[in-house]
């Protein structure tokens, strides 16, 4: 069977090799936010959506075609009635320039869904939810497995301003060459996501492990779906540290929710003691989202922290380790700094956030 995933631009090719570790699909094929695949089984979906950590949403795919009229295609439809349960809808998701909106798109195909198969639509409580991918005039039709978005983690229930979505976190460790075997830091935990987010691959644990009831194929009575945890003991050390005391407590509070609190060693500690708490070349990764110049930091501070960060660094990361620093702001300046203490940029990435585009940096010697 033949399927794509919804993932944030910049993130497409993370994604794509994630899906070819966890099944073994063919045909893997990138496309902007998308990637196409082919040759999976109904569990591989599923699989898929429990055990995925970089992409947004998950889709079986039933049917293809080209816009030539004002609205998609009723054929698309052709092919669910094997799917079909008592109450089943069709949710669209759009992508450029069209003289009809996603409500239209969704409307009208629900009509013929109603009409031509006698079944009854349902926005809040479908058994079988389908969806419409439109990018240009490009349809692919599908059904959604996943259902909610996994990028969201139910974990973050303590959170602040700026906080990272848990795909995009989670893939910020595949940008930086994170490996289970690392000592890994944060410097500015915040609330916790990186370091949980390590935690949770680290020990091959699901992002969804205790929200499997909202999955969008837990409904539908043609997929009697298996969960596979195989979790797993790490040799690394993974270390959340916040000079504010919340922002700890918070990080502690939501890693107990996400199941691994006792994975991640918590530390209440300023950037000016990282020499003395850790000694000389103890980190192999510092994967961060630092405090950003803007409205609530002056520049001038801004610049302080990030002189901080790569003094310390320079004595606390082994030779062949890195800092990986993801940036809404403040981007020419972490370079500068990065710069003063020779390193150097070993990779630059955008990604999407929403409408926000994040730039990460990686620096080495």
């Amino acid at each position: 069977m033949n399927g794509f995933v919804l993932t944030n631009s910049g993130l497409e090719e993370i994604s794509a090799n994630e899906i070819k570790m966890l099944v073994k699909a063919q045909d893997v094929l990138i496309f902007p936010g998308r990637i196409m695949f082919s040759e999976l089984k109904i569990q591989d979906f599923v699989t898929l959506c429990y055990q995925g950590r970089t992409f947004s949403k998950v889709v079986m795919e039933l049917a293809s075609a080209q816009l030539t009229g004002h609205l998609p295609p009723e054929e698309l439809l052709d092919g669910v009635k094997p799917y079909l349960a008592e109450r089943a809808v069709v949710q669209c998701e759009r992508h450029g320039e069209h003289n009809f909106t996603s409500y239209d798109a969704e409307h009208h195909l629900n009509k013929i869904l109603a009409g031509k198969y006698g079944v009854a639509v349902d926005y809040k409580k479908p058994q079988t939810t389908f969806f419409l991918f439109i990018d240009g005039k490009d349809c692919h039709f599908g059904i959604d497995f996943s259902g909610i978005d996994l990028g969201r983690r139910d974990y973050r229930i303590f959170l602040g301003n700026d906080a990272l979505k848990g795909n995009v976190a989670a893939s910020l460790l595949f940008i930086a060459d994170y490996q289970p075997k690392h000592a890994m830091l944060d410097p500015f935990c915040r609330h916790g996501i990186i370091p949980i987010e390590a935690a949770l691959y680290s020990t091959n644990t699901s992002s969804h492990k205790y929200d499997r009831e909202k999955f969008a194929f837990a409904t539908m009575p043609s997929v009697k779906p298996k969960f596979v945890d195989k979790e797993k003991t790490f040799p690394g050390t993974i270390i959340a540290m916040d000079d504010n005391f919340k922002h700890v407590s918070a990080a502690q509070k939501n890693a107990k929710i996400a199941g691994i609190v006792k994975m991640i060693e918590f530390s209440r500690t300023n950037l000016e003691w990282l020499d003395s708490k850790f000694g000389k070349n103890f980190l192999d990764r510092i994967i961060t989202f630092p405090p950003q110049p803007g409205r609530s930091l002056a520049e001038g501070l801004a610049e302080k922290i990030y002189h901080q960060v790569f003094y310390q660094a320079e004595f606390i990361l082994k030779k062949t380790g890195t800092i990986t620093l993801c940036m809404k702001r403040g981007v020419e300046l972490a370079k500068k700094k990065a710069a003063e203490f020779k390193f150097t940029i070993v990779k630059e990435q955008k990604i999407k956030q929403g409408k926000e585009e994040l730039t990460v940096l990686v620096f080495g010697h």
